[in-house]
C-alpha cells in the first residue's frame, strides 16, 4: 500500500514526531512538513498520491493555486503533470484571524476571469486565511473547484471552510498515520492513543 510507505517515511524523516510531555490541551505531536522536501522519495510518493487523488475525483481545472509557500512544490508538480497553469498566494501582512479580510492577499501568476482553480495546501491552521483566499479569488472572477489538503489533522482545523460548503479533499490524515505506526509497532501505544484521543476531541 502506497500510503503505508508514506506514513512510515513521515515518521522516519521526523516530519512528524511525538512530544514527550505535551501541556494540557496542547498537540501531542510536532509536524514539520518542510522536512518532506529533504527526502526525494517521500516527496515523490506524496506528489503521486496527490495526482492520483485529483484524477480519482475527476476535478476539472485550468489553474492550480498554492495557498502557502509550503504547498508550492506540490502544486508545481501537479501543474507540470496535468499541463496546467500555476498560481500562488502572497499573503504578507494579511491578518488571517480576521474573517473577510482580503487586504494584502495577492494572487500571483496571472488569474483570468472564469478560471476554474484547484487550491492546494499542506496543513490547515484554525484561522480564516483559506476562507479569505477563496473570497479574494471569487471576487476577482475565479471559480474554486476544490481544496486539496495534503495532511488533514482534524475537521476542527477547517470548520470555517465546512461552513462555506467548500469541496475539501483530504489526501493524508494524521489519525491514520499514527494508527499505522501503532499497528506496526513503530511507536508506543501510549503516545499513539494520546494523538488519536486529541484528534477525536478536536
Amino acid at each position: 500500500m502506497a500510503k503505508a510507505a508514506i506514513y512510515t517515511s513521515l515518521f522516519s524523516t521526523k516530519s512528524i514526531n511525538v512530544k514527550e510531555c505535551p501541556l494540557s490541551g496542547e498537540k501531542p505531536y510536532q509536524m514539520n512538513f518542510n522536512k518532506v522536501l529533504s527526502s526525494p522519495s517521500l516527496f515523490d510518493n506524496i506528489s503521486l498520491l496527490l495526482e492520483h487523488t485529483i484524477k480519482s475525483k475527476n476535478l476539472q481545472f485550468e489553474k492550480i493555486c498554492a495557498t502557502s509557500s509550503s504547498a508550492i512544490p506540490y502544486a508545481t508538480n501537479v501543474a507540470t503533470s496535468f499541463e496546467k497553469g500555476i498560481l500562488y498566494i502572497n499573503n504578507t501582512g494579511n491578518d488571517c484571524d480576521d474573517k473577510d479580510n482580503i487586504k494584502n492577499i495577492k494572487i500571483e501568476g496571472g488569474m483570468n476571469i472564469d478560471d476554474n482553480i484547484l487550491l492546494v495546501e499542506t496543513i490547515v491552521n484554525n484561522d480564516f486565511l483559506l476562507n479569505n483566499i477563496i473570497n479574494k479569488i471569487k471576487k476577482y472572477g475565479g471559480n474554486i473547484v476544490g481544496l486539496i489538503l495534503i495532511m488533514n489533522v482534524c475537521e476542527g482545523e477547517y470548520i470555517n471552510l465546512l461552513k462555506q460548503k467548500e469541496n475539501i479533499i483530504n489526501v493524508l490524515n494524521i489519525y491514520d498515520v499514527f494508527n499505522h505506526l501503532e499497528n506496526n509497532n513503530l511507536i508506543d501505544l501510549y503516545y499513539c492513543e494520546k494523538v488519536k484521543f486529541y484528534c477525536e476531541n478536536k
